[in-house]
């Protein structure tokens, strides 16, 4: 990866914004820009002295990267090769941040504009302001713009991640029999991903499985695979530091008429969206109007009930969106999610999900696996 030429990108853009200075969390854009692996990742918080701290400061010079002493010993000896110019490793008696403040003052930075991206955590931002009393002002569009487009390294890792994705799939469809239990499965799709080379989930999978007996709003699914029953599924890996993010649907027992229409309807809104791109220009918000007025034509928009998609890379949810109000274009370059669906409360949940790059003449589905109706005997 050249970061490098990531790092001048953003410089050329805080340049044209009068910036002194760039704020990056210890993320995935920490990642992207520099090289250096991002904090571990963990669904509860797990607090060290100045762990809120960690991450990149990039000014016109340098790239001083920021980290607790005990999560640098992780990091910091495999920093070669990477953008950084600087390593501080904040000790472990600093429990206010002393050590960051020392630096950024000795950069010159105190009453300077100072850019930061949105995920950078709230005590920075008010030691900045309070302490160093710079300006600070949210600009996450510069690092958007750069991690959209995907170079032809990136690219060839959604591909293969995809087709990772893809093999579980495959893999996964022995157990869906009467019977299973829901955890077992989404358990078994978690060490699929490991044995095909993924680091871990790019975010927690689910296997939704709706019907009679499921609860009365979604998100409240049922617990076991049974006959009449849809399972919809929702997965992703994470490959080398990029995303993968995958859905299907399996019918237990020969779907009725108006499943089948359903399923239908959902092929027939990826499909729409997708070929659009072939037509010229479009944005997230063109793609998904055409996607949900594929539902709303049909009767059944309400059951339509989020957004079309989403960019995906380094996280599994970037910008720009595929939702109303995103108007940004989408380039070449771009790879996002087209993943439609039909949700009925103790019915079914009929969903697909593939990832798409966009390409100069059109689009490229990075997902192969059938998208044609499977039934497993109940």
């Amino acid at each position: 990866m050249d970061y490098q030429r990531r790092i001048a990108a953003l410089r050329a853009g805080m340049a044209q914004r009068g910036l002194a200075a760039y704020l990056v969390p210890a993320d995935a854009s920490m990642e992207y820009l520099s090289g250096v692996k991002r904090v571990y990742r963990n669904y509860t918080h797990m607090r060290q002295n100045c762990l809120e701290l960690a991450g990149l400061v990039i000014t016109p010079e340098q790239v001083l990267y920021f980290i607790p002493r005990l999560t640098g010993m992780g990091t910091l000896p495999f920093l070669e090769g990477t953008a950084v110019t600087k390593a501080v490793s904040i000790p472990d008696p600093d429990l206010t941040g002393e050590t960051w403040l020392r630096e950024l003052k000795a950069l010159g930075l105190s009453g300077k504009h100072i850019g930061v991206n949105r995920d950078i955590r709230a005590q920075a931002v008010l030691m900045l302001q309070n302490v160093l009393e710079a300006k600070v002002t949210d600009e996450s569009d510069l690092v958007d713009s750069l991690r959209a487009i995907k170079d032809e390294e990136e690219i060839a890792l959604m591909r293969k991640n995809a087709e990772i994705a893809d093999q579980v799939y495959h893999e996964i469809m022995p157990m869906i029999r009467p019977g299973e239990r829901v955890r077992s499965i989404e358990r078994e799709i978690e060490r699929l991903f490991e044995t095909h080379g993924c680091s871990c989930p790019s975010f927690p999978g689910e296997c939704i499985v709706l019907g009679p007996n499921s609860g009365p709003i979604f998100g409240m699914n049922y617990d076991k695979i049974e006959k009449g029953y849809t399972v919809a599924f929702d997965f992703g890996g994470m490959y080398q530091g990029y995303c993968s993010d995958f859905g299907r649907t399996v019918f237990v027992g020969e779907p009725d008429r108006e499943l089948v229409r359903y399923h239908e309807l959902v092929m027939k809104a990826q499909l729409d969206a997708m070929e659009a791109l072939k037509s010229g220009e479009c944005t997230g918000q063109m793609l998904n109007d055409i996607a949900h007025g594929v539902m709303d034509q049909a009767g059944i928009g309400a059951h339509f009930i989020h957004r079309l998609g989403h960019c995906i890379g380094k996280d599994v949810h970037e910008r720009p969106f595929l939702a109303p109000g995103e108007h940004t274009v989408l380039k070449p370059g771009m790879t996002f999610t087209v993943e439609p669906s039909i949700v009925v409360v103790r019915r079914c949940c009929i969903r697909v999900e593939d990832v798409v790059l966009r390409t100069e003449t059109g689009y490229e589905c990075l997902n192969r696996i059938t998208k044609d109706i499977v039934v497993v005997e109940a």
